[in-house]
């Protein structure tokens, strides 16, 4: 029994892996592709797989199964057309239709682990997927709201593409501020405050308490 018990969780672990990596992938694809509609289609992908793959290892119930289907279909589909037709409109659609997307991560690894309450290194790297969400997930929120309003997002800057909305999440979720990117408009800062606070609480919190729970079980295997 104790066999098997380290085997699920070794696969356990590989399926997290694949997970994080997909994420890593499309974030990194998001920062280096060309600018170009089509390059909104590979991410879509990148993102899907990394949903079915949490999807598949969370042994969610059938209706979220099918969920995370249709919303990769659907985000898949929306970057496609908003390639094919262009259009701020259809640009926004995409970019929403991947921020509710993503969403489907963390809600996958919550209706895992709130099943077995323990912390593993499995759970370290759930909490390392859930980071890379949120600035995947700010990152086309800010996007589209730049798509919806027709304004500029960034400061001296008339336009901004995946990689600057990228580059810019992330540099707001851990707080770096390097300044290169200033939000102008009233609502992008007020995501870029909500991302930075979300940034630093979830990993003084959130990461620290797995981290400590994980080190704490190894110095007393018998809890």
């Amino acid at each position: 029994m104790r066999l098997a018990a380290r085997r699920a969780s070794r696969n356990a672990f590989y399926r997290y892996s694949v997970v994080l990596l997909l994420l890593t992938a499309a974030f990194t694809f998001a920062m280096i592709a060309p600018a170009g509609n089509w390059a909104h289609v590979v991410s879509a992908l990148l993102q899907g797989g990394a949903v079915l793959a949490a999807l598949s290892r969370a042994k969610a119930d059938r209706w979220l199964v099918v969920l995370g289907l249709a919303a990769v279909g659907v985000t898949v589909a929306a970057a496609a057309g908003a390639a094919a037709a262009g259009g701020r409109w259809l640009g926004a659609a995409a970019d929403l239709a991947s921020a509710g997307l993503l969403l489907l991560v963390p809600v996958a690894i919550v209706v895992e682990f709130r099943r077995h309450l323990e912390v593993t290194v499995q759970s370290v790297m759930a909490a390392l997927c859930i980071y890379v969400v949120l600035g995947m997930f700010f990152a086309s929120v800010a996007s589209a709201v730049s798509a919806i309003s027709g304004l500029a997002y960034f400061a001296g800057q008339s336009t901004a593409n995946t990689a600057d909305y990228t580059y810019f999440s992330f540099i707001t979720l851990a707080t770096v501020g390097y300044g290169d990117f200033v939000p102008v408009l009233r609502l992008g800062r007020a995501l870029a405050v909500l991302e930075g606070l979300m940034g630093q609480l979830y990993l003084v919190t959130v990461v620290a308490l797995v981290v400590g729970n994980l080190s704490l079980g190894r110095r007393n295997p018998d809890r």
